[in-house]
């Protein structure tokens, strides 16, 4: 295995980990592994990139380099002069969303693994040993996140004075502190009341809600701040305001800086050095219940549940064909039990829900919610609901993948005529699983927010969003169905291309949309040719042979 500088670093402070019980020379072989192991882990933000040939490639240090670049961006947001409550409350809201995105999306098998225990364990490794690993592990990935994510800012906050650059570094690492304890307390909550197959799924929901509740923080901070002019922004406090953590760690730079001395800054300075103390000193007295409760991982009692009852009858109706409702059946069963397909597939998703909402946001104009509402019903923002078909690339292209990849044997020894009847069935189970459900989702909300005029114009955006579905289908290279393993695949291409053509269709149809909508039977005339052109495709984009099937 490759000898890490950070391992000999370690090495310096081999008596301190002696004097507490761990043994040293076990503890440096277990961190090396996990360490190579995480060299070898596709990042998140790297899915779609194909594994290089060069084994010495680091995937860690790749995904550390694009976080700095992010980094250099978060950075800029110090440069300019304005309110420091506002601009480190904007900035803080950024820094948490993505140290805790990355480490939930990357980082919790960390937290979530059993296997330490179960094979050290039993081969007598004590458990000082295998916890001061995991503990090392963990504070090894949080200081490289954090030095790629907050380095450059921690330079430039240097122009503010060294009191200014100590209190914002300690602010940086209880954060970094304060987002690993909530990720761990919200899988503590869900292991106490879950088991087996339930568990993983909620820690997934867990994940993304977590992602969500992040994504919306980042939209709220802005909007909280009253602008007086294009020059000057003003912060004016609110009790409210004492509920947001990152204003938390704006209060004492605000103070530092010379913005004056109140008592909301105060508390919330209180609170910002608190709050992560009290989350980490919960966490310590419940680790023994969280490693007991992490048992529950091994559980793997699968359950059918009405829903998937519900989509097999649906399945019955929609596809005549037994080898098509067969293969339905079959992504069904593969979507609703992998969890590595959904921890790829969940999280865009989420984010395909709440972008229509971010977007109609934009612009928005009124001082309460009745003004805002009407603003909203006599504007054209439900075509927002448009930005839900930027998920759609990211589900045709996991539709390869499968952790039973192996199975894939059966395409070439079942008897099956048509392959059109295996794609047929899998998007048929893409569309009524991962698409259609959330869609209504959205237009309900839709409904309710524009009134029920906005009905025809959630159709035609459906109509649109079937065509961008089967145009990017059309354009990727084809693979069978669940036959790839989730590493090692070279996807980039069809990830680029799809996600071009997606959002080319779907500022295309936002334009034509707009145009249509002005004429009372244009949006019906725009729907019907839409309606004829998804038909058309469906009919033709299936035609494939196995010449065209990529290995």
């Amino acid at each position: 295995m490759k000898e890490f500088k950070v391992i000999r670093f370690l090495d310096k402070f081999r008596g301190l980990y002696e004097k507490v019980g761990v043994d040293y020379d076990i503890f440096r072989i277990i961190l090396q592994a996990k360490l190579t192991m995480d060299g070898r882990r596709k990042a998140t933000v790297f899915n779609n990139e194909s594994k290089k040939k060069n084994r010495e490639s680091n995937e860690f240090y790749k995904a550390l380099i694009l976080y700095a670049f992010i980094g250099l961006f978060f950075g800029l947001m110090l440069i300019f002069k304005m309110n420091l409550m506002y601009q480190m409350a904007a900035y803080f809201s950024a820094i948490m969303f993505m140290i805790l995105t990355i480490f939930i999306s990357d980082f919790s098998y960390v937290i979530l693994d059993v296997r330490d225990k179960n094979i050290l364990a039993t081969k007598g490794v004590s458990s000082k040993t295998i916890n001061a690993a995991k503990i090392t592990h963990i504070c090894i990935y949080i200081i490289y996140l954090t030095l790629a994510l907050a380095g450059i800012s921690l330079i430039i906050s240097f122009k503010q004075g060294i009191g200014y650059f100590l209190i914002f570094l300690i602010e940086i690492i209880l954060i970094d502190i304060f987002m690993i304890i909530i990720t761990a307390l919200s899988y503590l909550l869900v292991l106490k009341i879950f088991d087996g197959e339930k568990l993983k799924d909620m820690i997934n929901f867990v994940q993304i809600g977590l992602s969500i509740f992040m994504v919306v923080i980042y939209q709220i901070i802005p909007r909280i701040f009253q602008f007086i002019d294009v020059g000057n922004i003003t912060y004016t406090e609110k009790i409210w305001h004492i509920l947001i953590p990152p204003i938390w760690f704006a209060a004492p730079l605000s103070m530092v800086a010379g913005e004056g001395i109140t008592t909301y800054k105060i508390i919330m300075t209180v609170l910002a050095v608190l709050i992560p103390i009290i989350a980490l000193l919960a966490y310590l007295k419940l680790t023994p219940t969280f490693e007991k409760y992490l048992q529950k991982l091994n559980n793997n009692n699968e359950k059918s549940n009405e829903k998937s009852k519900t989509l097999l009858r649906i399945g019955k109706i929609i596809c005549k064909d037994k080898v098509e409702r067969a293969f339905y059946n079959l992504s069904l069963g593969i979507i609703n039990s992998e969890r590595e397909f959904k921890l790829k597939v969940y999280p865009n998703m989420a984010l395909g829900i709440i972008f229509p909402f971010i977007f109609m946001t934009i612009g928005l104009q009124g001082e309460g919610i009745s003004d805002i509402r009407n603003s909203l019903i006599n504007s054209k923002f439900y075509l927002s609901i448009y930005s839900f078909a930027l998920m759609i690339p990211n589900i045709l292209i996991m539709l390869r993948y499968s952790e039973r990849y192996n199975g894939a044997w059966i395409y070439e020894v079942a008897p099956i005529k048509k392959i059109s009847s295996i794609y047929k069935g899998v998007i048929k189970g893409a569309l009524f699983k991962l698409i259609i459900p959330p869609y209504i989702i959205i237009s309900i909300i839709f409904i309710a927010i524009f009134s029920p005029s906005v009905i025809k114009h959630i159709i035609v955006a459906f109509l649109d969003l079937i065509l961008i579905t089967m145009v990017d289908f059309s354009v990727n290279s084809k693979v069978y169905p669940f036959s790839k393993k989730f590493e090692g695949t070279n996807n980039t291409g069809d990830s680029i291309v799809s996600f071009m053509i997606s959002f080319m269709f779907i500022l295309i149809g936002i334009g034509i949309h707009f145009a249509t909508s002005f004429f009372s039977i244009g949006i019906y005339i725009y729907g019907a040719i839409l309606l004829v052109l998804d038909i058309l495709l469906w009919k033709v984009s299936f035609n494939i042979s196995k010449k065209k099937l990529r290995e």
